[in-house]
């Protein structure tokens, strides 16, 4: 007998299916009795409907699970998996990304040691951004895993140029002059420190040019426009650790933490006022976690 299931007041002598059973009964799922099978028949595994609370497989639901059950149930949804970040779970790796160095001194890459981190940071090249990117090893982790080695690895996750002319006595809108997608970007291994602890390494990303250039290279080397006087370039990362067991032939490389997404945005605006007509820094300069998109502020 089937009956039209309400998941809104669901009865427990109804299976998701619309089966009038008793909910200890295999139909209903698996509960008091000697059954082969933990579970409704022909199932193994949770994502096949509501089995009565009091069931063996219902004492293996949580409460808040129920709903999400039913709906993975009626809407052939997957089941939600379990992240690292859920309480309870597991690390699922033994180095973890620890901190985003934008705003103070380089603490851990001993080849600039006491530089200056953040946007434009003094001592650097006008137009560049500067981070260390810190992560934290669990040893005892990395000794199970027999882990001999371990490297910085980045790629770009996407790149932008965009810029605003002067014609006519007007300044165009913002026009994208170019942008590409995904590509290698590993960090120098001379900016890399690693100890027992920590892995850090150092990026300084942006525009190569001084103040009183007339124009920018940016992603596969497009140039900005001698009128520009606005431009902007937007570059996203992706950072990561791998970590390498055996030695020799035998080596063997895998990922090692979580992933890192980050950004550094360059805004310039030009001075076309005075007399030398330099370059200065606009709306939009940073370098932060995360990534962005969109047009220019």
């Amino acid at each position: 007998m089937r009956i039209p299931i309400d998941t809104a007041n669901a009865n427990p002598w109804i299976s998701s299916s619309g089966v009038l059973a008793h909910p200890a009964s295999p139909c209903g799922g698996g509960g008091l009795g000697n059954f082969s099978i933990p579970g409704p028949m022909g199932c193994t595994s949770i994502p096949w409907g509501l089995p009565h609370p009091q069931s063996h497989s219902g004492r293996r639901i949580l409460a808040s699970d129920l709903s999400e059950t039913l709906l993975a149930q009626n809407d052939k949804r997957p089941v939600r998996k379990l992240q690292a970040s859920d309480a309870g779970a597991a690390p699922s790796y033994p180095v973890a990304f620890k901190e985003f160095n934008n705003n103070s001194v380089i603490k851990y890459v001993d080849a600039i040691k006491g530089n200056t981190m953040g946007v434009h940071p003094k001592g650097n090249f006008p137009w560049l951004n500067a981070v260390e990117i810190i992560f934290a090893i669990d040893s005892a982790l990395a000794g199970k895993m027999r882990i001999t080695e371990y490297r910085a690895r980045q790629r770009i996750y996407s790149a932008e140029l965009w810029q605003k002319e002067l014609k006519d006595g007007k300044v165009t809108p913002w026009k994208l002059l170019v942008t590409v997608g995904e590509g290698p970007d590993d960090p120098d291994k001379g900016l890399v420190t690693t100890t027992k602890s920590i892995i850090a390494y150092h990026d300084a990303p942006g525009f190569m040019g001084g103040s009183k250039d007339t124009q920018f290279l940016g992603p596969s080397e497009i140039q900005t426009s001698k009128f520009a006087v606005y431009v902007f370039m937007r570059q996203n990362f992706i950072g990561w650790i791998e970590g390498a067991t055996g030695t020799g032939k035998h080596q063997t490389w895998q990922q090692v933490s979580d992933e890192v997404k980050w950004h550094s945005n360059q805004s310039l605006v030009r001075n076309i006022f005075g007399s030398d007509r330099t370059w200065l820094a606009g709306d939009g300069c940073e370098i932060k976690l995360g990534h962005t998109q969109g047009q220019p502020p």
